[in-house]
C-alpha cells in the first residue's frame, strides 16, 4: 500500500522504529522483549552495555532468561525480583509492570536497574504472549536514598538518645515526630500515641492552652521563642521545669511549615536557686542578729573598759582573717588550674607554621600573628608568675599577722585579770573546719570521716582559738597526702571519756620519724617550704591555755599520723590566762 506522501506502510513502520530505537540509544535506556512461551529475553545492546557487557557473550536464541537476566541478580534480590515478574506474566491487571534490583556489572559492582515493562496488544485489545520493557540506571538513585536513610536513622538515633525533649509540628501546630525525652515527658505510651495531636489534646490543662497559643503565635509571626521556662508536671504529679525553646522552619518559598521545638531539663537548677533564696533569706535574718548581737556587745565592752574592748576587736579581726585566708586559698586553688601551656603551644606551633601561614595570609599579617600570640604567651605566664608570687606573699604576711594577733591576745588577757570563758561545742568546731576545708578537700579528692560520740561535747574556751587549731591540724594532714595515692582519708573522733574530752586527727598520708617529730614544738621549726614553724607552736600553746594537751604521733614515714587533743569539760579552764 502507497501512502499519499509516495512512502509505503512498511517503509513507515521500519522508519518509525528506527526513530525510536536511536531515541532509546541516546537515552541510554536498555529495551528488551520477552516471549512467555519460549522464554526468551530478546534485548537490545544498552541492556548490556549498562552492565559493562556485550550482547556477543550470551546466547539470544531460545530458553535464555536465566543466563540473561536471572544468573546476574544480586542473590538477595533473586527471590523478589523474579517473583514480582511472574506474577505480573501471570495476572498483570492491565497495569505496568515495575520492579527495583541490583545487577552484576562486568567489573564486579552492583547496578541498581529501574526495570518497567507492559504486555503488547493485538488488534482486539488482548494481551499477545510478548512483554516489552525498559532497563534504566538507577544506581545514583538507590545509593542516595540509601544515604539518605542511613542520615535519617543515625539523626533519629541521635536525638532519641539526648536527654532534652525534642519534637516537630506542622502548620496545625500537631506533632509529626516526638523523640523519647518528649514523649516521657508527656507521660505517654509511645510515640505513636501523640502524633498528630496538639498541645490542647496532649495536655488537658493550662499546660496545653499556654502550649498550643506558644504554638500559633510562632507559626503565625514566623518568630521564634526563645529560653522560655515553663512547668511542667510529671504522670505522678511531680513537678519539672524545662528552658522551652521554638523555632519556625521555612519551606523554599520562605513560607512557616513546620515548628522544631527543644526543652532543656532545668528542674535541678530551680531547686537550687530556690534553695539559694531561702538560704540567702536565713543569711539576712542571720546577719541582723549579728550585728544586733555585735551593738550589744560592744556595749558591754564599752562598759567593761578599754582592754575588753580591745580583746573583742582581735576576736574579730581574728575571725576576718580566717576567710581572708579562706579566700586566698580559693584564688591560689584557681591558679594552680590556669593552664598557660596551652598558649604557649599555640605560638609555638603558629611561629612553626609561619612560611605556610605567609603562603595563606601574607607575609605582614603573619608576622604579626606570630608576634601577637608570642606576645599573648609571655603576658598569660608573666601574670601567673606575678599573681602567684602575691598570694604566697599575702599568706606569709597573714601569717605573721596571725602570730602578732596572738601575742597581742596575750597582752590584752594579761591586763584583764581572770577571765570567764564561754561554752563552746567541739562538734560545732569539728563541722565549722569541715565546712570551710571542703573545696581543698574535694580537689585533692580526700575522703574525710567524722565520729563524733554521744555525751558530753562543751568546754569553757576560746571558740576562734579552737577553730585555728583544728584548721591548722586538718591543713596539715591535707597537705600531707601523697598525690599518687588513690585512697586519700582523714578520720576525725570526738568522745567523751568521764570529764575528759579525746579528739583525734588521723590520716594516711607521708608521716614523719622520730627526730622530726621531736623538733615540731620548737618555736621557727618547719618542715614547709613556705612555712613560718609558728603552726604547730601555736596550736600547742592555745590547747595549754586551755588546760588539755596537744600530741602528734606517728608510726613512721608513709605510715600517716595521728593528732591527740585531750580536753576537759569542767571549769578548771575557766580562770585560765592566755
Amino acid at each position: 500500500m502507497i501512502t499519499t506522501a509516495g512512502i509505503s506502510e512498511e517503509e513507515d513502520a521500519a522508519k518509525t522504529i528506527e526513530t525510536y530505537r536511536e531515541l532509546i540509544a541516546a537515552s541510554n535506556t536498555g529495551a528488551w522483549e520477552y516471549f512467555i512461551a519460549s522464554r526468551r529475553l530478546n534485548c537490545n545492546e544498552v541492556y548490556f552495555s549498562l552492565l559493562g557487557r556485550s550482547s556477543h557473550e550470551f546466547e539470544l536464541q531460545g530458553d535464555n532468561l536465566q543466563p540473561i537476566w536471572i544468573d546476574l541478580l544480586h542473590p538477595d534480590d533473586v527471590a523478589a525480583a523474579t517473583n514480582c515478574f511472574e506474577r505480573y506474566v501471570l495476572d498483570p491487571q492491565d497495569q505496568a509492570y515495575e520492579n527495583f534490583f541490583r545487577m552484576l556489572h562486568a567489573n564486579g559492582s552492583w547496578v541498581w536497574i529501574w526495570s518497567r515493562g507492559r504486555y503488547i496488544k493485538d488488534k482486539d485489545g488482548r494481551n499477545t504472549d510478548r512483554i516489552i520493557g525498559t532497563h534504566t540506571d538507577a544506581t545514583a538513585v538507590k545509593t542516595a536514598e540509601e544515604e539518605t536513610q542511613r542520615e535519617r536513622l543515625m539523626l533519629r538515633t541521635l536525638i532519641d538518645n539526648l536527654p532534652d525533649t525534642i519534637y516537630i509540628k506542622d502548620v496545625g501546630a500537631r506533632k509529626i515526630i516526638a523523640n523519647k525525652a518528649d514523649v516521657k515527658a508527656i507521660g505517654a505510651a509511645s510515640e505513636a500515641a501523640v502524633l498528630g495531636k496538639t498541645d490542647l489534646e496532649l495536655f488537658n490543662n493550662e499546660i496545653g492552652l499556654r502550649g498550643y497559643q506558644d504554638d500559633l503565635q510562632v507559626l503565625a509571626s514566623g518568630v521564634a521563642m526563645m529560653n522560655k521556662e515553663e512547668l511542667f508536671y510529671d504522670p505522678d504529679g511531680t513537678p519539672h521545669w524545662l528552658l522551652t525553646s521554638k523555632v519556625p522552619v521555612r519551606d523554599e518559598s520562605g513560607k512557616v511549615t513546620r515548628i522544631l521545638g527543644i526543652g532543656h531539663h532545668i528542674t535541678e537548677r530551680k531547686k537550687n536557686e530556690e534553695a539559694l533564696r531561702n538560704l540567702n533569706t536565713e543569711l539576712q535574718a542571720l546577719n541582723q542578729q549579728l550585728t544586733l548581737r555585735k551593738e550589744q556587745e560592744l556595749e558591754q565592752a564599752i562598759a567593761r573598759g578599754k582592754f575588753e574592748i580591745a580583746s573583742e576587736v582581735l576576736h574579730d579581726i581574728g575571725n576576718a582573717l580566717v576567710g581572708f585566708s579562706a579566700y586566698l586559698n580559693r584564688i591560689k586553688r584557681v591558679l594552680d588550674r590556669f593552664n598557660t601551656e596551652t598558649v604557649i603551644q599555640l605560638a609555638s606551633f603558629i611561629q612553626a607554621q609561619q612560611s605556610l601561614l605567609a603562603v595563606g595570609l601574607g607575609e605582614a599579617k603573619s608576622n604579626a600573628l606570630a608576634s601577637l600570640t608570642a606576645g599573648l604567651a609571655k603576658t598569660q605566664a608573666d601574670n601567673k608568675t606575678d599573681l602567684a608570687a602575691s598570694v604566697t606573699e599575702l599568706m606569709n604576711i597573714l601569717s605573721h599577722i596571725q602570730d602578732i594577733l596572738s601575742i597581742q591576745r596575750q597582752f590584752v588577757k594579761g591586763h584583764e585579770g581572770n577571765n570567764e570563758r564561754k561554752a563552746v561545742n567541739l562538734a560545732n568546731v569539728i563541722e565549722d573546719c569541715r565546712a570551710m576545708l571542703n573545696a581543698s578537700l574535694e580537689k585533692k579528692k580526700i575522703t574525710l570521716n567524722v565520729e563524733i560520740a554521744t555525751g558530753v561535747q562543751s568546754i569553757k574556751g576560746d571558740h576562734t582559738k579552737l577553730m585555728q587549731v583544728l584548721l591548722n591540724v586538718i591543713k596539715n594532714s591535707i597537705e600531707a597526702m601523697d598525690e599518687e595515692t588513690a585512697d586519700k582519708r582523714i578520720s576525725i573522733s570526738l568522745k567523751a571519756v568521764g570529764e575528759r574530752l579525746e579528739l583525734n586527727i588521723a590520716d594516711n598520708g607521708k608521716g614523719f620519724d622520730a627526730a622530726t617529730g621531736s623538733r615540731f614544738f620548737q618555736r621557727g621549726f618547719t618542715t614547709k617550704e613556705s612555712g613560718t614553724g609558728l603552726g604547730l607552736y601555736n596550736c600547742r600553746t592555745v590547747i595549754d591555755s586551755h588546760g588539755g594537751s596537744f600530741v602528734i604521733e606517728s608510726d613512721g614515714p608513709g605510715l600517716g599520723t595521728i593528732t591527740r587533743i585531750v580536753l576537759y569539760s569542767d571549769a578548771r579552764d575557766s580562770t585560765v590566762t592566755e
